[in-house]
């Protein structure tokens, strides 16, 4: 496994594009990235990523006005277009950078949109993504996020996710395993890692209670990732954590015993 050091969390005390060279300089290879709202990060995030030599592990699609509170719009078929162009931006993105998987967050429920409605938005949207992700090497990853903190978020756990995902009927779509969201959402990450262990494609973490750094908390942090391994897992491992600045006061359990064995 490698550690990923999520940009849109971590050297937040920085410029977005001056956070790569910070994570390099911090020891990370691998980076990955909500979608970059500001068009001259997304302009230049590719050349960057280049001259500083690091590979990128996961870029979010658009996800609407999260400042406002929403989290993917691909459930309002009403904005069916819209998602679409998004996509399409997002696959041309991720082929600039060389990440090889999209996380589509899926959306919010719509207080006047049959339920039924909206899952049956997001499945098309998944059919119709799917071999579009597969002609650029891409993976579409779909992440469960707690509505503890998301209400009506509509795959709040991995459950809910993989029938999304079932649904979809392509190994295009996979799942992306967040063990806060697990915890924080009430459940056991370690049942739903062994429960889905064939459809996680990449993984994210940070410690429940607080959402901070591994250690932090009460997760079983070290024991998770020892059981990811023991499943094959060996992609990258996300840190999504908040960080007091600078964030590189925040790094020092990745020189645990525990994180050499797993990690080098």
């Amino acid at each position: 496994m490698i550690w990923s050091a999520h940009i849109s969390w971590l050297f937040h005390e920085r410029p977005y594009l001056e956070r790569i060279g910070a994570a390099r300089a911090a020891g990370f290879a691998t980076i990955e990235s909500a979608w970059p709202e500001d068009a001259r990060d997304r302009a230049g995030l590719a050349a960057e990523v280049s001259a500083q030599g690091v590979d990128v592990a996961l870029l979010n699609c658009a996800a609407g006005d999260t400042a406002g509170g929403e989290r993917g719009f691909v459930n309002d078929d009403a904005r069916r277009e819209e998602s679409e162009a998004a996509f399409a931006e997002a696959v041309e993105l991720a082929v600039a950078i060389g990440a090889p998987n999209l996380n589509l967050l899926v959306g919010r429920r719509l207080p006047d949109v049959p339920e039924s409605r909206q899952r049956a938005a997001i499945v098309g949207a998944l059919r119709s993504f799917a071999p579009l992700a597969g002609a650029s090497g891409l993976r579409i990853l779909l992440e469960p996020v707690n509505e503890i903190e998301n209400p009506g978020f509509l795959a709040p756990t991995p459950d809910s996710a993989a029938a999304l995902i079932e649904a979809a009927g392509s190994d295009r779509v996979g799942l992306l395993l967040d063990v806060y969201h697990v915890a924080r959402a009430g459940e056991d990450p370690a049942a739903a890692i062994e429960r889905h262990r064939e459809r996680v494609g990449h993984v994210q973490i940070s410690d429940h209670p607080g959402r901070g750094a591994p250690g932090s908390g009460a997760l079983p942090i070290w024991a998770l990732l020892e059981q990811l391994h023991a499943c094959g897992y060996d992609g990258a491992v996300g840190l999504e954590f908040r960080a007091p600045a600078p964030t590189e006061g925040s790094l020092g359990f990745m020189r645990e015993p525990r994180a050499r064995a797993l990690f080098g």
